[in-house]
Parts: C-alpha cells; structure tokens; sequence
C-alpha cells in the first residue's frame, strides 16, 4: 500500500531520483565529465539521506563499504574526481530499479492488468481449478517484464479467481517462478549487473540463462509434491459468477509485451549498447508512446507522478546498498585485492574450476544469510577476480553468478523476494527458508553442473 502522507522533502527525493537516472541515460549519448560528475554528486546525496532510513543491519553494512572503500581509494592515492564518480558507478542499477516500474503502472493505468485477471477467472471456471499450475505460469511470464510487482500481481489475481487452494503453498510457487526470471530476463537488475561487469551482451549469455532456468523449471516440478507447511489451511471461497459481459481482450496485452521485448533486443542488435540502457530508455518512451495511442495518457501521467514522488521511500534500502556497493566496487578495481583474492580460491579449490564454481555459490548464499546484498558480493567478485586466472570465460562466470545470485535470494531473509512472500503470506521469512533448504541444494548441484558441463563442451 502506498503511504500518502509524505514529507514534501521525501518526495522531492523521489523526483531527484529519477533526475539522476535521467542525467545517466543523457551522458550515455552526449558523453561529457560534468554529466558523470553531476549524478555522482546526486547519488552521494542520495546514499547520505537514505541512510537516515535504514535498519541498523543495513547501516553498519553501507558504513563498512564506505570505509572500505575510501581506504583503498586512500591508499592507492586515487583523485578526487575519480572518487566521487565512485557514488555514480552504480546508477545504471538504480536506473533499472526506478524505470522498470513505469512499465507496469502503463499496464495497470491502460488496464492490461484488469482484464488479464478477468481472463484468469473466466478460464478457471471453463477449465477447472489449477491455482498452483497457473500462478506459477503467470509468475514466470509477466515477471519478466514486471520485476518485483509480479509477485504481488498475481498474488491478488489469484485470491479473486480460485475458489481452493492452500495459501502458503500458492504464494511459495509464486516466489519459486520469480526466480526463474532472474536467470536470464534483461529486465531484471542482476542480469543488467552481470552484463555490465563483465562486458557481455545479452544475446551472449541470454540463450545458456534461458537454458539454465528451463533446468531450474524441471526441478520446480521435481520438487513441488514435498512443499508442505505445518499450518496451511485450505481457503475455500465461492467461484466468482460469471456475467453476461464479455471478457476484455488481451490482444492489446500481448502486443504490448511483444513490442517491448523485441524492441529490446532489436536495439541492443542494432545500436551495440548495455542492454541497461536499452530497457531503461524503453521504459520511458514506449509507455508514453503508448498511452498517446491508445488516449490513456492522462490516467497514465497521474499515475507515474505518484509513483515517482514515492519511489525514494520505497526503494530507500536499494539506494543505499546499490551506490555504496558501488562505490566499494570501484576501490576495489583499484587495488590488488584481486590477485590476493584469486590466488586464495584457486588455492581453496585444489585448482578444481568444479569446486571453485560451488565455493562461489556457497559463499554468497551464506553472506546473504547474514544480511549481504548479493549486489555487493557479486560486484565484489566482479571487481576483484578476472575468469582468465582460473581460466575460465567471463561468459563462466557470469552464468555461474546468475545462479548464486538466485539460489542466494531463495534463502536470504534479507531479499527482496523473500520478505514479499512472507508479507503475502503473512509468516516469518524462516517460515520460506526451512521449505526451500532442500530445494536450493538440489538446485545448486543441478545449475552448478549445468554450467561446468557448458565449459567442458567448450560452449563457454
């Protein structure tokens, strides 16, 4: 629920956000100093009042990275200017965040959203009940394109279209699918990072990502009869009748998407640019395109200034974390951490990629534990290891980070995902963790071995 009552300050905060992502997208065309000078300084500013907002845990994180980094930056003797453009080495990302939900407040403004769910409701009352089956679908479609709000979409659409299911389970389905999309969709922030730190394009790894999440799929199935949670009741409700009105079409819905996410890779294709920028600029034109079209724009400006006046409170805890990660990351390239860093996991791992592939992985599951951002431990890794000194491809590791990324996020009581399934299913997030212990390490040996297979074939 969105809280209306913000300070003015607050909201300026969230208009000065998009400013920010705003001036990166600009430099990206128009490359000049004082543009990457002016959002480091913004984003600065951003980190020191968002982090007046955040928990204890989450301070003392972004404290030690600003530490951290401003020691290596101190030691290697880095300039001034260098520095401060550490605070905008990630607005990319934040850019991502803050843009990406512009695209499902067109939906939901042109009303793709409403009449989706009515063609849920119509098809479940034709078809018969599969609320698992179907929630899990919807998840793993929309939530390519919809991100975090995915969850929470589907979520509503189901309570208001099944008449039977168990809450619990239906609400972990839903939060299984969402991490199949963060294994190979361009929208979603880890795939954008991953991407950027090691120079690929998508077309480069996007194919293997989508054969990692069609494994990851098979296991989701494998896996789903052992979900069982102690107190789950059955909800029962009466069906929803249905009236003599006609279901709204969902043509204007899939041309929608299809549009979106061809452009997307047409343009990387044609342009030769960060698939970052690519969605970030979509996200902006083509829904206002859109809505001049299709005479929504009024519905759809109301709603967006509403969504950009709260966004710096709802994003507060990925601000600090993205720009100060950032920040560390960029100290950390300075430096020769690396070496020391590389020389110490080859060494850990008797030399074995196989085993330097699961010490990776294990790793950033157990820093997510403790309330580390896989943002910073992959910007870590990024930053400090070059594939070449293990020799594997930066394809490698870019697949291999994909996969610890999300198995760190399906245990983490500190992810995004997995504080939205237990708000939606109002249990704690240990509730999650216990159900998906099993789950993630069967994953882990699956996509692990998945990928070392892809680099003795020689494909990466």
């Amino acid at each position: 629920m969105v809280n209306t009552n913000l300070h003015p300050f607050t909201k300026a905060l969230g208009v000065l956000c998009y400013v920010t992502s705003i001036l990166y997208l600009v430099e990206h065309f128009y490359h000049h100093h004082l543009f990457v000078l002016t959002y480091s300084i913004l984003g600065a500013f951003l980190l020191v009042c968002a982090f007046f907002f955040l928990s204890m845990v989450s301070r003392l994180i972004v404290a030690l990275l600003l530490i951290a980094g401003t020691i290596c930056f101190y030691v290697e003797q880095i300039e001034i200017g260098e520095v401060i453009s550490g605070f905008g080495e990630n607005i990319n990302l934040l850019s991502l965040f803050l843009l990406i939900p512009i695209i499902g407040t067109f939906m939901s403004s042109a009303g793709y959203l409403s009449a989706l769910k009515k063609a849920v409701q119509e098809r479940e009352q034709r078809s018969g009940q599969h609320p698992y089956r179907l929630s899990f679908l919807l998840t793993a479609t929309i939530g390519i394109i919809l991100n975090f709000g995915s969850m929470a979409i589907v979520k509503r659409i189901a309570e208001e279209s099944f008449s039977s299911y168990r809450d619990q389970k239906l609400t972990l389905t839903i939060m299984r699918a969402f991490a199949f999309c963060m294994l190979w969709s361009p929208y979603f922030v880890n795939v954008g990072l991953i991407l950027v730190l090691f120079d690929l394009s998508w077309i480069e790894i996007g194919g293997y990502g989508l054969l990692l999440a069609a494994l990851y799929l098979l296991v989701c199935v494998f896996m789903f009869s052992r979900i069982s949670f102690p107190d789950d009741p059955l909800i029962e409700r009466q069906p929803v009748k249905r009236t003599a009105a006609s279901t709204p079409s969902l043509t204007p819905f899939f041309f929608f998407c299809g549009t979106l996410v061809g452009l997307s890779f047409f343009l990387e294709f044609l342009w030769h640019v960060n698939m970052i920028i690519i969605v970030c600029l979509l996200s902006i034109v083509l829904p206002l395109i859109w809505s001049l079209a299709t005479k929504t724009l009024q519905t759809f400006t109301q709603d967006l200034s509403v969504q950009v006046q709260h966004s710096f409170f709802q994003l507060k805890n990925e601000i600090a974390i993205f720009i100060s990660a950032g920040f560390f990351g960029k100290a950390m390239a300075s430096t020769e951490i690396g070496a020391y860093i590389s020389s110490w996991l080859f060494q850990a791992s008797f030399g074995s990629v196989y085993i330097l592939s699961y010490l990776l992985v294990l790793l950033t599951i157990f820093l997510a534990q403790i309330g580390i951002h896989p943002v910073i431990i992959v910007i870590g890794i990024g930053s400090a290891l070059s594939p070449e000194n293990f020799g594997v491809s930066a394809h490698y590791l870019a697949l291999l980070l994909l996969v610890a990324w999300s198995m760190a996020t399906q245990l983490s009581p500190f992810s995004g995902q997995m504080l939205m399934a237990a708000k939606l299913m109002n249990q704690p997030a240990k509730t999650i963790m216990r159900q998906n212990v099993a789950y993630v390490a069967v994953l882990t040996v699956v996509l692990v071995t998945a990928v070392y297979s892809l680099y003795l074939l020689h494909f990466i």
